[in-house]
């Protein structure tokens, strides 16, 4: 699956579509925006696609080695938490889109090489927050289109014990997507990136000695993932 590709078509799609609007906006002096409330509660629940690079790290460079990313699952609550009641020229509104939980879970499968029927399963898990700014429009009645980019402090860690993370993670990401909503029924797809730290150990052997010299260098974690969800929206 290409990722880049795909979450460049729909930003294309977004930008079309209020393109469309704003054209629509020009020629008849107004727009339809029609809500005049403050915020919206959201609850979305979907799928997660590991990027490509980050299949390739775990397998030091190749993507069809010993480890494969099959399709992950995450969970979502916050709200929108608009700047004003009414929209600007009837077209938009501007303001924060906070997720106050967001959970993932993705797993790993590990296949050894040296025997092809042998199999491990094991597991990426994050638990974070997003705050940033988000944009909404209202194009056609009843429908919104919302575009959001949102900072992501979140906390990685393997439920099942990956040998090669056996502590938590703390790391910053971004997420950076669109939200398409009819009526109370939402379509949110987005793309998140970041990096994590961890120390990485190695051992060295000393000639002169006889013995192994361990040595700890700072390492960074890269984990991009293309996500798609559905969900309900409230008043």
């Amino acid at each position: 699956m290409n990722i880049t590709k795909l979450s460049a078509a729909f930003c294309v799609a977004f930008g079309s579509l209020f393109c469309v609007q704003a054209q629509q906006a020009s020629v008849v002096g107004q727009g339809y925006y029609n809500e005049p409330d403050y915020g919206k509660f959201y609850l979305r629940v979907g799928a997660s696609f590991l990027n490509n690079d980050f299949v390739k790290q775990l397998n030091e460079g190749d993507l069809d080695e010993a480890y494969s990313a099959p399709t992950g699952l995450n969970f979502e609550i916050g709200k929108y938490f608009f700047l004003h009641s009414e929209p600007v020229a009837d077209l938009f509104k501007v303001g924060l889109d906070a997720s106050f939980l967001s959970l993932g879970y993705n797993p790993l499968k590990w296949n050894d090489p040296d025997d092809p029927g042998y199999s491990e399963k094991t597991d990426l898990t994050s638990v974070g927050v997003k705050l940033g700014p988000v944009i909404s429009f209202n194009p056609l009645e009843n429908f919104y289109a919302d575009a959001f980019v949102k900072l992501a402090p979140t906390m990685l860690t393997s439920l099942s014990e990956m040998e090669d993370l056996e502590e938590v993670l703390f790391g910053l990401k971004s997420d950076v997507g669109v939200n398409l909503r009819y009526k109370k029924i939402t379509l949110t797809a987005g793309y998140e990136s970041g990096a994590f730290k961890y120390d990485a150990y190695d051992s060295e052997y000393n000639e002169e000695t006889g013995e192994y010299t361990e040595n700890t260098t700072k390492e960074k974690f890269p984990m991009g993932m293309f996500q798609i969800k559905l969900g309900l929206q409230f008043y």
